[in-house]
């Protein structure tokens, strides 16, 4: 089970990725990922919406405790993504690039606040390993997840 600790500084890290390469990004916010049809700007709008994922996980949390059941949002995975990148079209890639910082620092402060029972808590997921805690998920579904859309835009933007 990750810690607290870990999860925020895996956010930090994610943060600290970003602000490296941020004048690159800036510069490139057009630019096509190598793969997929996203740009730059995409996938910075959809780690935007992304970027404070707490309440969403508590909310499965308590759906594992109540038993009532993980409130899925309508649409495929696919039209949610399209969606997140469409609320954004006007948004600049600064303005994307704050989004996710302030989005990572509520996501950081709200985690230092959970007790560690409810970081503890299994939860069920769908896809394996399929039982994770809170912390794992609040791990894997946020800092895990933004590391690989990261990683596209690292690979696009930065010198080879």
């Amino acid at each position: 089970m990750a810690t607290r600790e870990e999860v925020i500084e895996a956010i930090r890290g994610i943060d600290g990725r970003l602000e490296a390469i941020r004048e690159a990004i800036l510069a490139n916010g057009e630019q096509p990922l190598d793969e997929g049809t996203w740009r730059v700007r995409d996938a910075l709008s959809h780690l935007a919406a992304r970027s404070n994922g707490v309440q969403r996980v508590l909310g499965m949390a308590e759906a594992a405790r109540t038993g009532s059941g993980a409130v899925r949002p309508p649409g495929s995975i696919d039209e949610i993504n399209a969606g997140q990148v469409e609320e954004r079209r006007n948004q600049s890639v600064e303005e994307l690039l704050e989004e996710i910082r302030a989005g990572h620092a509520a996501a950081a402060e709200a985690v230092a606040g959970l007790d560690d029972d409810t970081l503890a808590q299994v939860i069920t997921i769908p896809r394996p390993p399929g039982e994770l805690s809170v912390s794992d998920m609040l791990l894997r579904g946020g800092p895990g997840h933004d590391a690989v859309h990261l990683a596209q835009v690292e690979a696009v933007v930065t010198p080879r």
